[in-house]
């Protein structure tokens, strides 16, 4: 008898338990949202600047699910690629509805003002025999989409032998963070310099001129001072072969003569684009 009532009763348990999950089970199915959102952008290819923001990026994006409605406030950039070529890349979109259905979309971004990575430098390449020659920090990059990437720069020197006084060549190359690369050949001289010699400060070290400029050469004089640093009138004289029609890196020679005969030496060097 016991045995009977015993098997009744987990009988109606059971029947209970499956009746609970199927309402559970149920209840469940009809209160979530079985329809995913769909992100809708009006255009293939959003054209920005170097520095858009995100906002930027979005723009032209919408996203709408059946259940939750409009959610184009909930559009995230989800990532932005390498470049398919320069100034070309892949952004990734995603947006997540009420019940954590996640959706993305691509589409293409042209950078309309994009430009490669260019080159920097604090002091010239000029180097004196009798001192000791040393390159580290004076050679810098820039770019329009990371800034300051001068940690990227990579220099090395083919033809320079150490103690040799003579003309030599700097190579470097830089990489911003969407694979974009750039590389430059330096003229680096290292000369017989007396203690003595004065000293011309410039405001650049490094331009780029676009093809069939030829600016005054004078105006990037910043001061003159003499061997102790002290502001000293110097005769200037300038040597250059710069070519504002033909693309290449050039020096402005820059030769500064104080009342004492002694002469100091710097060098800009133009890039034309």
């Amino acid at each position: 008898m016991m045995m009977r009532i015993l098997r009744i009763t987990v009988a109606v348990a059971t029947v209970i338990t499956v009746a609970a999950f199927g309402y559970v089970y149920a209840r469940e199915r009809y209160l979530s949202d079985a329809t995913y959102p769909v992100i809708t952008m009006a255009t293939e290819t959003v054209d920005v600047k170097a520095s858009a923001t995100d906002a930027d990026l979005l723009r032209g994006v919408s996203a709408y699910d059946e259940k939750d409605g409009d959610l184009t406030d909930k559009l995230l950039v989800e990532s932005v690629g390498q470049f398919t070529k320069p100034g070309w890349c892949k952004v990734i979109y995603a947006v997540c509805d009420g019940d954590n259905h996640v959706v993305t979309a691509q589409r293409q971004v042209h950078y309309t003002d994009y430009r490669p990575p260019r080159f920097t430098m604090n002091a010239p390449l000029i180097f004196s025999a009798y001192g000791t020659l040393n390159i580290v920090g004076i050679i810098g990059a820039e770019d329009c989409l990371d800034g300051d990437i001068s940690q990227n720069v990579i220099i090395y020197s083919p033809d320079y032998e150490t103690g040799q006084v003579g003309s030599f060549s700097i190579q470097a190359t830089v990489k911003n963070s969407k694979g974009d690369s750039a590389e430059i050949v330096l003229p680096m001289t290292v000369e017989r310099l007396s203690n003595n010699s004065p000293d011309i400060i410039l405001k650049d070290y490094l331009i780029y001129l676009p093809k069939g400029k030829t600016p005054d050469w004078n105006r990037f004089i910043e001061s003159t001072a003499d061997h102790a640093g002290i502001d000293a009138a110097l005769e200037i004289e300038i040597e250059t072969d710069y070519n504002a029609r033909k693309s290449g890196v050039y020096s402005v020679d820059y030769y500064g003569t104080d009342e004492a005969g002694y002469v100091g030496h710097t060098r800009l060097l133009v890039v034309t684009e």
